[in-house]
């Protein structure tokens, strides 16, 4: 705003305008006198005041800037406390979402361990059995080589 020219400020602006536009008549002249002036003089006041407010700012620049600056200052500063607690969400949720797949996985070995202790105790079992029937098709083998024996002895 110090780069402001106060002729700029009381320079009217021009208008683009395509062509000719048709006149607009709203009441009679003598209606719009008084609002017309009203308006006019509001227009003014407000252009003295921001006239008034731009001297001010020129008079005081070395104080603005040192606003400026602070306020930049702070914003940075605002900036990387967001930045920092951002990051710190996003780690957050990342360990958590960690957490939770390795409890799934925790799970999911601890079922693969039982089913594996169940798989095993019945093998052994069936091993047990086996073992069981192998002594005995022995015995029964042993029974029978004996009595073989005992009939090829007799009958020589």
């Amino acid at each position: 705003m110090s780069h402001v020219d106060e002729s700029a400020l009381s320079k009217p602006r021009q208008r683009a305008s395509s062509g000719r536009q048709p006149l607009v008549v709203r009441g009679s002249q003598e209606d719009a006198q008084p609002e017309m002036l009203q308006k006019l003089t509001q227009m003014e006041r407000s252009l003295d005041v921001m006239k008034e407010e731009l001297k001010a700012v020129k008079s005081s620049g070395e104080t603005r800037r040192f606003d400026t600056r602070t306020l930049v200052a702070l914003c940075a500063i605002a900036v990387s406390i967001a930045g920092y607690v951002i990051q710190e969400a996003r780690n957050t949720s990342r360990q958590d979402a960690e957490i939770e797949m390795t409890k799934a996985r925790v799970t999911n070995l601890e079922r693969i361990a039982s089913s594996n202790t169940e798989a095993r105790i019945r093998t052994e079992v069936e091993l047990k059995g086996l073992r069981e029937g192998q002594e005995e098709i022995k015995r029964l083998l042993e029974r029978h080589d004996s009595r073989m024996r005992a009939l090829g002895q007799g009958n020589q």
